[in-house]
């Protein structure tokens, strides 16, 4: 779909008042950077602005503070899991802090909840009512499944098969 066709889908699903609102926008990192920046020229049917997108890895960073993140880069290693379960937590709390303003919230570069394998099912629970999020995620549909990072070489990231409805879930192609 092109872009402003995306928005105006989007645009329709956040009009509704209840239920789930958790959305996803798929393609590369500059197709995406390219929707943000149309998203952000545009309107809810509230009249209010899109926001721009919020950098999620950003967030989980500057959610740890300084010498917590020292000892886990240095035990990371030999102990991932405490490492894994930390970033679970500080994406917890960003998230809650973030959508404590309402509105839709825009998260861009996941990649350190791939690369951590952090439960993403939180999204969905969150994204309800008045809590809405949009994820623009890095990826591609692929024989029913959603691949992620597609335009890099190795890992093999998918997105889980029930995080987000079929019908919730866009591809840019212009």
């Amino acid at each position: 779909m092109k872009s402003t066709e995306i928005i105006e889908a989007l645009r329709q699903k956040l009009a509704l008042p209840g239920g789930r609102h958790l959305y996803g926008v798929l393609s590369g990192y500059a197709a995406l950077g390219a929707f943000a920046a149309k998203l952000r020229q545009a309107r809810t049917t509230d009249g209010i602005p899109f926001p721009g997108p919020v950098n999620v890895n950003r967030g989980i960073l500057d959610a740890i503070p300084d010498d917590e993140f020292r000892e886990l880069a240095e035990n990371e290693a030999k102990r991932p899991e405490p490492t894994a379960a930390h970033v679970a937590r500080a994406f917890e709390r960003f998230l809650r802090e973030r959508l404590a303003g309402g509105g839709i919230l825009v998260l861009s570069n996941l990649e350190m909840l791939f690369a951590y394998q952090i439960e993403l099912n939180l999204l969905r629970s969150m994204a309800a009512d008045e809590q809405r999020i949009l994820l623009l995620l890095p990826g591609r549909r692929s024989r029913g499944r959603v691949v992620m990072f597609h335009e890099a070489n190795g890992g093999d990231y998918t997105l889980p098969t029930n995080l987000i409805a079929d019908n919730h879930l866009w591809e840019v192609r212009e």
